[in-house]
């Protein structure tokens, strides 16, 4: 079954049950627990879409269980409370602590099930512009900010398992001159045709992302020093090989340059960044049309 999922925390099984009930008849998924730390844990597991939330539960209450929702989720689900306290000072506690509504027991069906449709409706709408705020329009790949946060994890990942982990950046050469001879529309053609070559030229574990401006990047766990210089080189090749063609039909030779740096230890993502430029200067320097692998 698919489809959206509620968690719904009430030490009165009673009152699950009939939650329950009505969400799974509205075509919602629905997992129970019984008080706070298990919501947490079942939340931590299973990555609802939605929390119901009891206030009173015995060990961690409503409260405290919202409140660390957002405290350790980067983008954490809706919660809306459902509680037998009607009374002001309630609701506001409950909407300080980060939740999205507030439902009184008893509850109607109807009513409940809109609340929650309409908690999912926004939800859904963040999650979109989330993307979209991490993808790069021109080119569809990972924007800087995502590509930050995906070598960041990388970075931790390979530092704890003891594994290899490289970084290139490349840039097309000439870039300048390709926009200023032929306009900035050819530009923008060049740069989504660079993109699609070099996502089809990587693993399809590595992460292709758009630096900015001309300058993309490529993060390749896994891969040590041989490896990562065979895969400079292959996407250097995948790009230069065949032209471009422009906005206007005319064809467009194009070259491109890498710098290529291997994590060291202690090394951090920015270090790491820096040096695959550092390197990136070099291959230019060189001549342009090559890859250089940071010493």
């Amino acid at each position: 079954m698919s489809g959206p999922l509620v968690l719904v925390a009430d030490d009165d099984a009673d009152i699950r049950r009939l939650v329950g009930h009505v969400l799974r008849r509205a075509g919602l998924r629905v997992v129970e627990a019984a008080h706070g730390e298990e919501a947490l844990e079942l939340a931590r597991l299973r990555h609802p879409d939605l929390l119901l939330l009891d206030v009173s539960m015995p060990g961690r209450d409503g409260y405290a269980v919202c409140e660390a929702l957002l405290e350790h989720e980067p983008l954490p689900p809706p919660v809306i409370f459902l509680t037998a306290l009607g009374h002001v000072a309630a609701r506001v506690r409950g909407l300080e602590a980060g939740a999205v509504d507030y439902v009184t027991k008893p509850f109607d069906g109807h009513e409940l099930v809109a609340r929650v449709r309409a908690a999912l409706r926004s939800k859904a709408e963040r999650d979109r512009l989330e993307r979209e705020a991490l993808v790069d329009r021109l080119t569809a790949l990972p924007n800087r900010r995502a590509l930050e946060a995906r070598l960041e994890q990388a970075v931790a990942a390979a530092s704890r398992r003891g594994c290899p982990l490289a970084c290139a950046l490349l840039d097309v050469d000439d870039f300048k001159r390709i926009n200023d001879t032929h306009g900035h529309a050819a530009g923008d053609a060049v740069l989504a045709e660079v993109a699609a070559r070099l996502r089809r030229a990587a693993r399809a574990s590595d992460v292709v992302a758009r630096y900015g401006g001309d300058e993309f990047a490529v993060v390749m766990e896994d891969a040590d020093r041989p490896a990562a210089t065979s895969a400079g080189e292959r996407l250097r090749g995948a790009v230069c090989t065949g032209e471009v063609e422009l906005p206007d039909g005319r064809p467009l030779p194009i070259t491109l340059s890498a710098g290529v740096a291997l994590l060291e230890p202690g090394m951090s993502p920015a270090a790491l960044a820096a040096a695959a430029d550092a390197a990136l200067y070099g291959a230019k320097r060189a001549g342009k049309n090559a890859v250089s692998v940071a010493a």
